[in-house]
């Protein structure tokens, strides 16, 4: 009497582009964060002129894990995989946009 052999498993796919979007919100947002909270101390006040910098990289990095996050939905999509990965880095693209477009759209008078 033989065995049936057994079935191959199925090894679950790394949803890579979302990783890589999750990175470079990261390496953005970890920069921004520290400069709010070193500026939050009264000493260490003229910290802010880093938002100059930190405002244009901000923009940058949220339109690259937004877009790479986009992507990696539909790849995950479409080969029936888990998405998980991609949503976050879209949040956190998200999240890195909202200064700009609080600039943008901020208060009128």
């Amino acid at each position: 009497m033989t065995t049936p052999p057994a079935a191959p498993v199925q090894k679950r796919r790394l949803d890579v582009l979302g990783l890589i979007a999750i990175v470079v919100a990261s390496l953005a947002l970890v920069p921004s964060l520290l400069v709010f909270l070193i500026g939050l101390i009264p000493e260490m006040n003229a910290i802010w002129w880093l938002g100059i910098i930190l405002i244009p990289v901000l923009g940058v990095a949220g339109v690259i894990a937004l877009v790479l996050a986009i992507i990696g939905v539909i790849v995950a999509v479409r080969r029936g995989t888990r998405f998980v990965l991609s949503i976050v880095g879209g949040v956190l693209g998200i999240l890195l946009l909202l200064p700009i477009a609080a600039i943008f759209i901020g208060p009128s008078t």
